[in-house]
């Protein structure tokens, strides 16, 4: 047994992971610890990705045959292309092919993130990759979750700079997530594409998705080229960046030509290491009995995300925060070009591992699935105390209520309506010390708030959940936070936080 160290916030956790690994890796997935999650949540067995983009060639070695239980790792495929009638969903392109290599490769050496997670290919972009209307792209986002689909990637956007989460597209992924349990991975855009917008783009403009941007080739920063917040109706996006930059993926013509293509950059290549991500933890959750609701699975990843430098390689911060009589107040809580940050498998493993666990007294790290009312709090009181010189972490997260009319056939197509079904709920997240308010997330549009905190003094913290203005009855919401804590000497349990939480005092089981 060999140990990885990881940092966070000055501090390394020391993770196991299993020696004279089997895994010959590319430098995206180890950038982000995937390798380590992959080890510790799982390679995706019994996961279906919807891949909604340019085809998918799933003769390609890296995507072809079957996964560990015997089945065929392509699960169905069609073209929506109406252009091109003729096309069963080929990739003619080779985009989706790039796009599906960087979530599911099972190559030894250019290895995806979820090795043994099967597919639905649904083609939506025509021969030059695009799409002229989002009929094609609804049609392919209603293949995918007519086919049991449990995650969906669409790493596209509208050429226009629509983001007031109102298209079409847009309402039906947070339909997907809010009323079928569908985890999404949305490319936020490229700012280079000739429109002009550096914001970020429908459908990276859903609400209930994990809208994604990308970061440079050594992982260290965000790419200049990478779409940031706001929506036209100002909320911040992205959520969490990831790997785009740089990257060889599978190629289509691979029978006449090489098997991979080298130097590949895009907003494309970033949600794909994001929804192989979710494949791994829902693998995970199935498996351990966790909840796979999209809410934590959005909670967990945004919390488990690693602090990168922006654009101008200055250090993560809140867009907007200010400070009066010692409480820091943000109403713009992520930082304007990362989100919540890079996504990290080692420790979206340490935070999702943890548990769920119930109001009241819960560890230094863990999560939730509650519900509060308008007007209520629910407090989650961190025990034992945090350390001095330490940070504290929480996101909270909850749903756009977003409902469908179908037109009649019984299955999800572009004939159906997606319609807002209720006004978002506001809530908002406080960090008290000692029972005194000193931090609090409190955007009015975003259904994310967002905590990263100094610990200053050693006390008891506690983490509330605020229904400020709810609609509809009680609201659902995921909350996760990430306590870092200095191991004592000597204690192996918790050197290997990345395959043992803390003994949790008050846990839920699967939800």
């Amino acid at each position: 047994m060999h140990f990885t160290t990881v940092w966070r916030s000055g501090f390394a956790l020391i993770l196991c992971a299993l020696a004279n690994s089997s895994w010959a890796l590319d430098g995206s997935v180890p950038g982000i610890h995937g390798d380590v999650s992959r080890s510790q949540l799982g390679d995706g067995t019994g996961i279906i990705v919807g891949i909604i983009d340019s085809g998918v060639d799933d003769l390609h070695p890296a995507l072809a045959g079957l996964d560990s239980q015997g089945n065929p790792r392509l699960v169905a495929e069609a073209n929506f292309v109406t252009s091109e009638p003729g096309n069963t969903g080929d990739d003619v392109f080779g985009h989706g092919t790039w796009v599906a290599s960087a979530a599911l490769s099972r190559d030894a050496t250019f290895t995806g993130m979820a090795t043994d997670a099967r597919y639905v290919n649904a083609r939506v972009l025509n021969n030059s990759n695009s799409f002229g209307g989002d009929t094609q792209v609804k049609n392919g986002i209603g293949f995918a979750i007519n086919q049991g689909a449990d995650i969906l990637n669409l790493s596209l956007n509208f050429f226009a700079p629509n983001s007031n989460g109102f298209q079409q597209i847009d309402l039906m992924l947070d339909w997907a997530a809010y009323s079928q349990g569908i985890s999404c991975a949305i490319c936020a855009g490229n700012i280079s594409t000739g429109n002009g917008s550096q914001f970020v783009r429908s459908p990276g403009s859903a609400f209930n998705g994990v809208t994604v941007g990308r970061t440079t080739a050594d992982f260290s920063r965000v790419h200049t080229d990478s779409a940031h917040s706001f929506t036209a109706d100002g909320r911040m996006k992205p959520d969490v960046v990831a790997p785009g930059s740089a990257l060889t993926l599978a190629n289509d013509d691979w029978e006449t030509q090489a098997d991979w293509d080298a130097n590949l950059s895009g907003c494309s290549f970033a949600a794909p290491h994001v929804a192989g991500l979710m494949a791994q933890q829902l693998e995970a959750g199935n498996r351990l009995g966790l909840s796979t609701d999209p809410l934590v699975v959005k909670a967990t990843i945004m919390n488990g995300a690693e602090k990168v430098l922006d654009k101008q390689g200055l250090p993560w911060q809140p867009n907007s925060a200010t400070n009066f009589g010692g409480l820091y107040s943000t109403s713009q809580p992520l930082d304007l070009h990362s989100g919540a940050g890079q996504v990290d498998g080692a420790l979206l493993s340490t935070q999702y591992l943890a548990g769920e666990m119930a109001p009241g007294l819960v560890d230094p790290i863990g999560w939730d699935l509650s519900t509060v009312g308008s007007g209520q709090f629910v407090d989650y009181a961190i025990d034992p105390k945090l350390n001095f010189g330490t940070k504290l972490s929480a996101t909270l997260t909850w749903n756009r209520h977003v409902g469908r009319t179908d037109n009649g056939n019984n299955i999800v197509d572009a004939g159906d309506t997606f319609f807002v079904a209720q006004s978002l709920s506001n809530l908002n997240l406080q960090l008290l010390k000692d029972g005194n308010l000193i931090a609090q997330s409190i955007s009015g549009v975003d259904n994310v708030e967002h905590l990263y905190f100094d610990i200053d003094q050693s006390a008891q913290y506690t983490l509330r959940v605020l229904g400020t203005n709810v609609f509809g009855g009680p609201e659902k919401f995921a909350l996760a936070w990430f306590g870092t804590a200095v191991p004592e000497p000597g204690s192996f349990a918790l050197l290997c936080l990345g395959i043992a939480s803390f003994a949790g005092r008050r846990w839920r089981q699967g939800t």
